[in-house]
């Protein structure tokens, strides 16, 4: 852990499954049929924690070569069959606790915020069926979809993502280190880390991997929060609530 006494923060971005919505859930269930559907499965917490923050080509990689289907399951048929399942799944994801109360005490506070999130386009629609409200608040400019955006050469845990992202402020922040990111997973937080940001995980207890405690130290987060609700903007630097 790092201290979060002493920073200036003045930007804030999020990861969005996971974070602002339990999507992570209908991800795990659309691997574990697409398994299913190809002979294989179960889909296992490690193939999760390999998965999430990365590109869906990455993504369907991870889960044929983990589960040993390589040379038996062609990628983009598995994709395909993905694809379907999320298309069903992803508009059921509900909104985490504290998600819109964060956004809307930091748009009334003008705090600059961006979303930085693996999804590509049409994944991204999907959820803005129900979350589109929340487009009113973080500029559509400052929305990174790493899953299809260009600019992002490499997914999470690479610092691409949030490099791209840190670029997209109307309002670019002085340095990095005034910049916050709320992660919820291994893979992201590394990759806000390797570009400089401070980092608060709010990871979701059923994903953590079995080697948590070895790796839980190795991570130089701000804090370690059970969900959005738990944060505190006064810490670092920014408006608190008012009651």
């Amino acid at each position: 852990m790092v201290k979060s006494e002493g920073l200036n923060i003045t930007h804030i971005i999020f990861d969005f499954d996971g974070v602002l919505i339990d999507s992570e859930r209908q991800y795990t269930i659309a691997n574990s049929r697409c398994l299913a559907n190809f002979g294989g499965g179960p889909f296992t917490v490690e193939m999760k924690n390999a998965q999430m923050g990365r590109k869906k080509p990455e993504v369907v990689r991870v889960a044929l070569e983990m589960d040993g289907l390589i040379g038996k399951v062609d990628d983009n048929e598995y994709m395909k069959h993905y694809d379907l399942l999320l298309e069903e799944l992803i508009p059921l994801a509900i909104e985490l606790p504290g998600a819109s109360k964060l956004i809307d005490h930091f748009h009334s506070s003008a705090v600059p915020l961006a979303i930085c999130t693996g999804s590509d386009n049409e994944e991204f629609a999907l959820k803005m069926r129900r979350y589109s409200h929340w487009l009113q608040k973080i500029p559509l400019a400052q929305v990174v979809l790493s899953g299809s955006d260009p600019e992002v050469k490499n997914g999470k845990p690479h610092p691409d993502p949030y490099l791209v992202t840190l670029k997209r402020f109307a309002v670019p922040p002085v340095s990095p280190s005034n910049v916050l990111v709320f992660e919820d997973s291994i893979n992201g937080v590394r990759s806000a880390l390797a570009a400089g940001l401070n980092v608060i995980m709010v990871p979701q207890k059923e994903y953590l991997p079995s080697d948590w405690d070895e790796i839980k130290p190795t991570l130089k987060v701000a804090e370690i929060l059970e969900s959005l609700d738990h944060f505190e903007p006064a810490k670092y630097g920014l408006p608190g609530f008012t009651v």
